[in-house]
């Protein structure tokens, strides 16, 4: 049966993804009749088998270690071995203009983390538009809702992403005329072309679905993390309306998550150093699915460097003070005294408990959210008590300093906290851009990214590339849409034009 249901919803996005005759061959091919789904277990398997990510580097998953190039905290390694290969996602992380061209030259057309996204929101508009024939069949409407709840929660956390990355940062002064991504929700095949929706609509739709999988999963008692349970819905929620300077409805929903009691953080105090901070199964997660993608951007089984690989920033590195529990339980040190990003270090080929670095929501977040919402509302105290409930389970009793700041000092500690906390794990890239569009409390800066050649006896740094605060540079904080989706649709999705960027001395 499983077989039979991933070959009749393939995607039915095809205008996104594939050339007109490829299409017509679709058409011809497979029907968008639903007939196969025949109760609420088939629907359950759909839902499992095609609207989640699986594991990492399993089939219907993708790498998504190059967004993790592109922020502040990620930086090249000095590869000791001449006869390496070539560094790799080297034009997302240096911001160029045709951030896909490979080593050759050569521009790559598509993305698979652009089309595999939109292959699950087909699917899950699949699944939602088969959930009314399923209930006049008289199928049972807690499983029923529970898989409408777990449906509308993925739809959101995808757009969310899809937005976050191809699409302008959320302005509240403009989000009606700023550019998002194509918005589909209706998974029938129309004739027609595609266009960007504002990043208004997409947040719409963002929160609209997560508030009808609040309802839905009320009650579902759903425990497993790779599962979207109530909880999950509102955490996102928090994050979504954080992103959109709702502030009160920020903390209103952090608390309904907060106040489960379900998700303690994790007192590094009892951490065992050389165990894992992050996994499945760690009291701190919410939800996640799929599998990380920083074991290979960090080469964690090289520790002689004899590839190309990423590592910590030094900007990164020594924001954390030498008290900091964080050092010891999220990275580990090369012999040659960089850092590396390790919050699952243990097993790091198994997938049976490896947490996401991006479809994740832990109970650290929530407290920061909240603590960035209050501080922007200039509830000053309750957000440095909401920074220090994370920050005490992160240092010795003796080396917890009192936070007295308001006001940006405030902001920028709750800001720092956060990169500190939530590194690796997509966030950073996402908050400078919301940072920098932020009304009261703006922030923006410059990075620098260091470059390598090999020389024929071994890697050199020659130079390195710059990107300027967003302010002047916004089209590089853009990811563009792959040029097969933009060549498809004729005109009617385009991207913002990114400058070309030189090497620097």
């Amino acid at each position: 049966m499983h077989t039979y249901m991933n070959r009749k919803l393939i995607p039915l996005l095809c205008l996104f993804f594939i050339s007109t005759s490829s299409c017509k061959k679709f058409l011809s091919t497979y029907s968008q009749n639903k007939s196969f789904v025949e109760s609420a277990a088939d629907l359950d398997e759909v839902l499992v088998g095609d609207a989640y990510y699986k594991y990492l580097n399993q089939p219907g998953d993708i790498n998504k270690s190059y967004f993790h190039s592109m922020d502040d905290d990620a930086e090249m390694g000095k590869v000791e071995n001449a006869g390496a290969i070539p560094y790799s996602y080297t034009g997302f992380h240096y911001w160029q203009a045709e951030p896909r061209m490979d080593i050759n030259g050569v521009v790559q057309s598509n993305d698979p983390y652009f089309i595999g996204l939109y292959n699950k929101i087909a699917r899950i508009n699949t699944i939602l538009q088969s959930i009314p024939d399923l209930r006049d069949k008289g199928e049972p409407a807690a499983a029923l809702n529970r898989i409408s709840g777990e449906a509308h929660f993925l739809r959101a956390m995808y757009y969310y992403i899809l937005v976050n990355l191809y699409g302008k940062p959320y302005n509240p002064s403009s989000a009606g005329t700023d550019f998002g991504v194509p918005l589909r929700t209706d998974p029938t095949i129309k004739d027609q072309f595609i266009a960007r929706s504002s990043t208004r609509q997409v947040y719409d739709q963002i929160i609209a679905d997560l508030l009808d999988a609040e309802k839905e999963l009320e009650g579902a008692n759903q425990t497993s993390t790779s599962r979207a349970n109530q909880a999950a819905a509102q955490a996102l929620l928090c994050r979504v309306y954080l992103y959109t300077g709702n502030y009160e409805k920020t903390v209103l929903y952090a608390d309904k998550v907060i106040n489960t009691q379900r998700y303690p953080i994790k007192d590094l105090n009892n951490h065992t150093t050389g165990d894992d901070f992050l996994t499945r199964s760690a009291t701190e997660v919410i939800f996640t699915m799929g599998g990380s993608a920083i074991p290979d951007l960090m080469r964690l089984s090289d520790n002689a460097a004899s590839s190309p690989f990423y590592r910590v920033s030094d900007e990164l590195a020594t924001s954390y003070s030498p008290t900091d529990l964080r050092r010891q339980a999220f990275f580990i040190q090369s012999s040659k005294g960089y850092l590396k990003a390790a919050k699952k270090r243990k097993n790091i080929n198994a997938t049976t408990n490896d947490a996401s670095d991006n479809f994740l929501l832990r109970i650290s977040e929530v407290y920061l959210n909240r603590a960035e919402a209050l501080a922007s509302t200039d509830q000053f105290e309750e957000a440095r008590n909401s920074l220090q409930e994370l920050r005490k389970n992160r240092f010795k009793p003796a080396d917890l300093t009192a936070i007295t700041t308001e006001g940006a000092a405030l902001m920028s500690n709750i800001r720092e906290e956060r990169r500190l906390d939530l590194c690796f794990e997509f966030h950073r890239w996402f908050d400078l851009r919301r940072y920098a569009v932020n009304a009261k409390y703006p922030f923006s800066k410059s990075i620098k990214h260091k470059a390598y050649a090999n020389t024929g006896s071994g890697y050199t740094e020659i130079g390195y590339y710059e990107l300027s605060p967003y302010a002047q540079d916004a089209a590089a904080y853009i990811v563009p849409i792959p040029n097969d989706e933009i060549e498809f649709n004729r005109g009617m999705l385009i991207n913002e034009p990114r400058p070309g960027r030189p090497l620097k001395q």
